[in-house]
């Protein structure tokens, strides 16, 4: 999860930061236009250098951690170097002050960035005055305000992004361990009763042993009777569990898969199917839909079920495996592939393309009980 969150932050501060990059480079070009190139120069290297403080910013906004002790003198640098460079820049630098008030929403608390965000915009009016460029006053100040809000807006929803995925990809996990939580608690509640009627039986039986042989034997057939009840209801929670209904579970992948944030197509080729051979689909799709919500970054995922040549084909398909996707995941898949052949099917997961990652199962249409084969 933490490296995950961090390549979410590293790829949306990349976009907001190139996005920005290509709006302040506007201010050299404008110079080169004008055939200033020593004011291009001057404004690259400016533009440059607040461009490498905005972008440790906006990874730390996103990422939701504090901009640290000294936030304010860096506030201060960016309005030092973007007002200071006004006397030398010229009229064109007149529009960079959304870029001090943008830091100011940014790095001070809100009280005092909605302050200087209304003070840059005021400072707007005399400087009109002074540029050539004839554009109404109360004009250029609206620009400044709204480019400084849009601005920081841009990078308040990329923190809500990066958080907005978190949460599903953990709404998706604990979905996926509700069931073998509640497996557990079966288990517990079952073996808690039963191993507190085993204990008090048994030593009931050493009580009696030197004393009664007949009822210490009768307190030993009963303990007997006990573990072999204890038993069957395991093997009956074991199999409630085994059996699966593939339509459900069909439904549930999907689910579980739009909860992270991907867009799931499900393709199905018949409606009726062998028993048997539907239990071991539904865990095929259970353990795939698993695999794409902890070991990828998918977008697009299908889930196909067809009949073909009198087979059932299953074809699981995601567009973000991640580069240990097949080690992760192995061992889940291992033990898949070994129920698909004791029922005379075949099992394949390979990467494919660049990111992508499919499972394909071929079983037979109807499963042989006297063979154990289709």
């Amino acid at each position: 999860m933490a490296q995950d969150s961090e390549a979410q932050v590293r790829w949306l501060t990349t976009a907001v930061v190139a996005a920005t990059g290509a709006l302040w480079g506007l201010t050299p070009l404008a110079f080169l236009i004008t055939g200033d190139l020593f004011r291009a120069l001057l404004a690259v290297v400016l533009l440059g250098g607040l461009l490498v403080v905005y972008a440790r910013i906006v990874a730390r906004h996103i990422a939701g951690t504090s901009q640290g002790p000294h936030r304010a003198r860096t506030f201060l640098l960016f309005a030092v170097v973007v007002y200071g460079a006004i006397p030398f820049q010229g009229s064109v630098w007149v529009y960079t002050p959304l870029i001090v008030a943008t830091a100011g929403l940014l790095l001070l608390p809100f009280r005092y960035g909605i302050g200087v965000l209304l003070v840059v915009a005021a400072a707007e009016y005399p400087l009109t005055f002074a540029s050539p460029i004839a554009v109404p006053p109360l004009e250029r100040s609206a620009g400044v305000l709204v480019a400084a809000v849009v601005a920081a807006g841009i990078v308040h929803y990329a923190r809500f992004v990066r958080e907005l995925r978190e949460l599903r990809v953990a709404l998706a996990e604990m979905a996926v361990d509700q069931d073998r939580l509640r497996l557990a608690g079966q288990l517990h509640d079952l073996l808690g009763q039963t191993l507190t009627s085993i204990t008090l039986k048994t030593e009931l039986a050493l009580a009696l042993v030197g004393v009664d042989r007949k009822r210490a034997a009768e307190e030993l057939e009963g303990t007997i009777a006990i573990a072999v009840e204890a038993r069957d209801e395991i093997g009956d929670v074991v199999a409630a569990k085994r059996s699966l209904n593939l339509g459900a579970e069909l439904s549930a992948a999907v689910a579980l898969i739009e909860l992270t944030g991907a867009d799931c197509d499900l393709r199905l080729g018949f409606k009726e199917i062998d028993e048997e051979i539907g239990d071991a689909l539904g865990w095929m799709v259970r353990e795939a839909a698993t695999n794409i919500v902890r070991h990828s970054d998918a977008r697009r995922c299908l889930i196909d079920l067809d009949k073909l040549d009198g087979r059932i084909r299953l074809l699981v398909r995601n567009d973000g495996a991640r580069p240990e996707t097949g080690s992760r995941s192995g061992s889940g898949l291992a033990g898949l592939r070994r129920r698909v052949e004791r029922l005379g099917g075949s099992l394949e997961a390979e990467a494919t393309g660049e990111c992508g990652f499919e499972v394909r199962v071929w079983l037979p249409a109807v499963h042989d009980r006297e063979s154990g084969h289709g």
